[in-house]
């Protein structure tokens, strides 16, 4: 099959053309980086240069933006006291590093929403062949699959990365200290993006679904989550023992204390919440 068909191109006439011509076309209009191209998303691509790496999902670019990789979070990397780092995290820096190296400049492409809260420019990145950062880092075991809503254009494919570096042992699927921690063991100084396992000792069906689990962490998926996740029955969850990845925050709150006859009282409290946001960070353990 020639190339013009493999691409799905109709050529006018003359019919009769080289291959530097049409190569060369290619190149000009973009498609050069089409063939094997690595979790590739739709639509075209803006053109940038890279100026630093500030983490693996984490880079500046030389019109002062910093973009934030879709699909991936790694490891902090160490900067001393101005960051202290996680373990793995200097491996993913330096893998985004090489991975920049020979080509500094890079393909950006954009989901739905295209800046967080942080005023970060949220993006794919690709070097020129059409090589996926996010799928590098994911394939290695640096860093973890993550999908925030509304951008999940590329959900399935960086899905299937992470779990090559899973099956294989690799990165953050046997490191140590990025084993997952059970959920009994939680203080509520246990932060920031964490692997949690525990049991669900209690589901609440409201607007939102709410799995409570043998420790001081709580699972919430929201109304506008609920359409990422399959179609469960939540309740026979119950006794179950899950995985959840996702970042973990302070959760406060008061509740009715015991009833004192007629009266109630009550109390404050307080523990952790995460939100898994979609399917691949919240799994079921077993029968």
């Amino acid at each position: 099959m020639s190339l013009v068909n493999l691409l799905g191109l109709k050529l006018k006439t003359p019919r009769v053309q080289t291959l530097g011509v049409l190569l060369f076309g290619f190149q000009v209009l973009g498609f050069s980086s089409v063939v094997g191209a690595d979790c590739m998303p739709e639509g075209a691509a803006e053109m940038a240069v890279v100026e630093r790496v500030y983490d693996g999902d984490t880079i500046k670019l030389t019109d002062g933006r910093h973009v934030r990789l879709l699909g991936v979070n790694t490891p902090e990397a160490d900067y001393g006291k101005e960051k202290t780092g996680q373990a793995l995290g200097d491996e993913a820096r330096m893998t985004t590093e090489a991975f920049l190296k020979a080509n500094k400049q890079i393909r950006l492409f954009y989901d739905t929403e295209r800046v967080d809260r942080y005023q970060r420019t949220l993006a794919h990145v690709y070097d020129e062949k059409g090589n996926s950062l996010s799928a590098h880092l994911l394939r290695k075991g640096l860093g973890f699959h993550v999908a925030i809503p509304p951008n999940l254009s590329l959900n399935e494919c960086l899905h299937g990365q992470e779990a090559i570096a899973r099956k294989k042992g690799l990165g953050v699927w046997v490191h140590s200290d990025w084993r997952a921690i059970s959920a009994a063991h939680l203080t509520l100084n246990d932060t920031g993006f964490k692997r949690i396992t525990g049991r669900v000792v209690s589901v609440r069906l409201a607007q939102s679904i709410w799995l409570e689990l043998d420790g001081p962490l709580v699972v919430k998926i929201t109304p506008s989550d609920k359409s990422n996740f399959p179609a469960h029955n939540w309740q026979s969850w119950k006794g179950r023992q899950v995985e959840v990845r996702g970042w973990v925050t302070e959760r406060g709150g008061r509740e009715e204390s015991e009833k004192m006859g007629r009266s109630s009282a009550k109390k404050s409290y307080k523990s952790l919440i995460v939100q898994p946001r979609i399917a691949g960070s919240l799994d079921l353990l077993g029968p």
